[in-house]
């Protein structure tokens, strides 16, 4: 995986908006390396109660294999519908790590209490300041899918779906963050499949979104484009 950009856009009326271009390059070494991760239960032994950790490795464990079979059917170069969104998220989460070293949560599907199918947001981190920051991640084969991402993520906010999330992410955030939070104090993160077009277009059309808005009176907000 590659960042191609990562800058502030529309700083001239806002200064929290991050735009970030991910290059996964080969897409059958990003599919490989994605399953690895999801396989990849170190994550757990941050907890230090037992009953937390056998609940986590038990949800974490068939969730983990749900994933790998639907990222592993695509592994010939080609990603679809089905695994699409677990791309771009994991994608997305592994880049605001590295590029940002904002907080490493694992991918929602493995923590949170279905197998799959789970409402709410599809990945989580915290800024520096030790804000929640909460992603949706989007994926369409025929065009850039931030439309449909910021119109969640938005219509998330107006209908309290972060707060109602709290519940199952709590143990992965200081109890600062939590209050936050709680309190309004807020980020979300909206990632996409992006295509072949050009960051200026996609990033004029993110600005002239009827959504976009709403959404940027939030504490941090952030872009990523995935090449998929």
């Amino acid at each position: 995986m590659k960042i191609l950009e990562c800058k502030r856009i529309d700083t001239q009326n806002y200064d929290n908006i991050t735009y970030i271009r991910i290059e996964p390059e080969d897409i059958s070494v990003t599919l490989r390396e994605i399953i690895s991760s999801l396989s990849d239960m170190s994550w757990i032994s941050r907890f230090d109660k037992p009953y937390v950790r056998d609940c986590f490795l038990k949800r974490a464990d068939e969730s983990a294999k749900y994933l790998a079979d639907k990222i592993h059917k695509n592994i010939d170069d080609v990603i679809t519908k089905d695994s699409g969104e677990y791309v771009v998220s994991e994608l997305a989460r592994k880049a605001l790590v590295r590029q940002l070293q904002y907080l490493d949560v694992p991918l929602a599907e493995l923590f949170k209490e279905q197998v799959s199918g789970n409402p709410g947001f599809d990945f989580y981190s915290a800024n520096n300041d030790n804000i929640i920051i909460f992603g949706e991640a989007k994926y369409n084969s025929r065009k850039n899918a931030y439309g449909v991402g910021m119109e969640q993520v938005d219509r998330f906010i107006r209908e309290g779906q972060d707060l109602s999330d709290l519940n199952d992410i709590d143990k992965f955030f200081e109890d600062e963050s939590l209050d936050y939070a709680n309190n309004g104090d807020k980020a979300y993160a909206i990632a996409f499949a992006s295509k072949g077009t050009s960051s200026e277009t996609i990033i004029k059309g993110i600005v002239s979104n009827s959504h976009y808005t709403n959404i940027a009176e939030n504490k941090e907000v952030l872009y990523l484009a995935v090449n998929i």
